[in-house]
C-alpha cells in the first residue's frame, strides 16, 4: 500500500518535473519571458525535490541499488543547478560541498555495482557506469570550482544550464531505462 501510494506520487512528479523541464527550455530558447523559465525551473525542481524522496523509501521497501544511486545522481544535478541558479554571487555554501562530496562517493559506488551487473549479464550495468562516470567529473569538476572560490557570471549561467539539462536527461533516461522492457 505505502510503496503503491509513494509509486504513484513520483510518477505524477516525475511527469510534472518533465513537463516543466521542457517549458524551461523552451521559454528560454524562444526567448518568452524570464518568468516562465524561473517558474518553470522551479516546478522542475521541486519536482525532482518529490523524485527524490520518493524514490529513496520506494528502494527500501523494494530494495534495488539502481534506482537508488540513479535517484541520487538526478537529484544531484537539479539541487547543483538550483544551487547555481540562486546563488548568484557564487560564494561556496557548506550545501554545494556536501552536495559535490556526496556524487562523489555516489559516483564510485556507480560504477562498482555497474560492474557487478554486467558480471551478472544485466545489461544495465552500462547505464549506471556512464552515470557514474558522468557524476564524478561532475563533482569533481564542482569541488574543483569551491575550492578556487565559486563561480561567477556567465560561467555560473551556463553551469546552471548543463546541470539542469543533465538532470533532465538523467531523469529521462532513468525513465527508459526501468520502463523498457525487451
Amino acid at each position: 500500500m505505502l510503496y503503491n501510494t509513494l509509486l504513484i506520487i513520483h510518477i505524477i512528479a516525475g511527469m510534472a518535473a518533465l513537463t516543466a523541464a521542457f517549458v524551461a527550455t523552451a521559454a528560454k530558447t524562444i526567448n518568452v519571458g524570464h518568468k516562465w523559465h524561473v517558474y518553470a525551473g522551479t516546478v522542475f525542481f521541486w519536482g525532482m525535490v518529490v523524485i527524490f524522496l520518493t524514490a529513496i523509501p520506494m528502494t527500501i521497501i523494494k530494495p534495488n541499488p539502481f534506482p537508488f544511486l540513479i535517484a541520487i545522481f538526478s537529484f544531484y544535478m537539479a539541487l547543483s543547478g538550483w544551487r547555481l541558479a540562486r546563488n548568484r554571487r557564487g560564494i561556496p555554501r557548506p550545501l554545494d560541498w556536501t552536495t559535490a562530496s556526496v556524487m562523489a562517493v555516489t559516483s564510485a559506488a556507480m560504477i562498482l555495482f555497474g560492474v557487478s551487473m554486467l558480471i551478472r549479464g544485466d545489461s544495465n550495468g552500462i547505464t549506471i557506469i556512464v552515470f557514474g562516470g558522468i557524476g564524478a567529473t561532475l563533482s569533481f569538476s564542482d569541488l574543483r570550482t569551491l575550492r578556487a572560490g565559486g563561480v561567477k557570471g556567465k560561467t555560473r549561467v551556463a553551469n546552471h544550464l548543463s546541470m539542469m539539462l543533465a538532470g533532465t536527461i538523467a531523469t529521462t533516461t532513468a525513465f527508459i531505462v526501468t520502463q523498457l522492457h525487451i
